[in-house]
């Protein structure tokens, strides 16, 4: 019997539509699929089916903002007509690596689970099996990230009387990735290091941030009373929320509290703008990062595992 694996096509939207799945992570209904395909955040080239003799048995999804050329990341598999579960890694690592193929990228996979999920077998399961199919299929890097969300419900959290904010250009920016990377405890962030150097992580991380939905002046530098830059923040927004993307403090002013200033300032861009929720993430291992979201009034609203190279 042969697996094959193809881009779907306006024909096979209900064979697409009609997986589902009982285990505990997200994964994409038919209702969102009809709603993102809408948006052109989905598209049938980017919805890979696996067939083994003509039968779908397995769906891949993938997702891009609706100018992209190639999709950001690959939000939902399911293999509901796998044997056993080596099939079912064999199946879900076949359909990575013929979308990456046809691609050209490898874009990082991304799974959500409950906040408790390691409480849960069913959820341990489920991400095992996909964190096999992921190394399979040339991500062999897990991460496990927190998301968190803030509400007016919360205060804004006071300004610093000794940091003031400002703007600055593409070249500032650049300067101040690069610095940031130093001593990061970022996993991502170390990744793309070892992988590319301080200055072309920078060059990434400057091309990302600035490709995100949001206004580029809501992108602030904090200067302290003696003129010397301390770091900076990204109030930027994802596909569906208000967000703060990126907090860099400079490593010589780590350990002051500049994290909380600059988590501050994004909400009050946010707030200012009248943003009824704003969203962020973190490494779990990202303590210092994580208890900063805590301190300005986010509460984690679930766990984010993240397969990458």
């Amino acid at each position: 019997m042969t697996l094959t694996f193809r881009a779907s096509t306006t024909a096979d939207l209900e064979a697409l539509l009609a997986f589902t799945t009982s285990e505990p992570v997200a994964w994409t209904g038919p209702d969102r699929y009809r709603d993102e395909a809408a948006a052109h955040n989905l598209r049938p080239a980017w919805s890979w089916l696996a067939l083994r003799d003509g039968v779908p048995v397995g769906r891949a999804i993938w997702w891009g903002g609706a100018d992209a050329h190639v999709p950001a990341t690959l939000d939902d598999v399911l293999v509901p007509g796998a044997r056993d579960e080596q099939d079912r890694v064999t199946i879900a690592a076949g359909l990575l690596r013929a979308g990456a193929a046809s691609f050209g990228a490898t874009p990082e996979w991304i799974v959500d689970v409950a906040v408790d999920w390691r409480d849960d077998p069913a959820a341990v399961a489920s991400v095992a099996w996909r964190a096999a199919a992921a190394s399979a299929a040339g991500l062999p890097r897990t991460t496990e990230r927190i998301s968190v969300a803030w509400t007016p419900d919360a205060d804004v959290p006071a300004p610093r009387r000794d940091l003031t904010f400002r703007t600055g250009d593409d070249d500032e920016f650049l300067d101040l990735f690069a610095r940031v990377t130093v001593g990061s405890l970022d996993d991502h962030t170390r990744a793309t290091v070892a992988r590319l150097g301080a200055r072309g992580t920078a060059a990434d991380d400057l091309e990302f941030y600035a490709s995100l939905p949001g206004r580029r002046e809501d992108w602030r530098i904090a200067v302290g009373a003696d003129g010397v830059t301390r770091g900076f923040v990204l109030a930027t927004r994802t596909a569906y929320d208000a967000a703060v993307s990126y907090i860099g403090v400079l490593p010589q002013h780590r350990g002051n509290g500049v994290v909380d200033a600059l988590l501050a300032e994004a909400l009050r861009v946010h707030h200012a703008a009248g943003e009824p929720r704003v969203v962020g993430t973190t490494d779990a291992a990202n303590t210092p990062m994580w208890r900063a979201f805590e301190r300005a009034g986010f509460g984690v609203t679930k766990r984010r595992i993240v397969f990458d190279h």
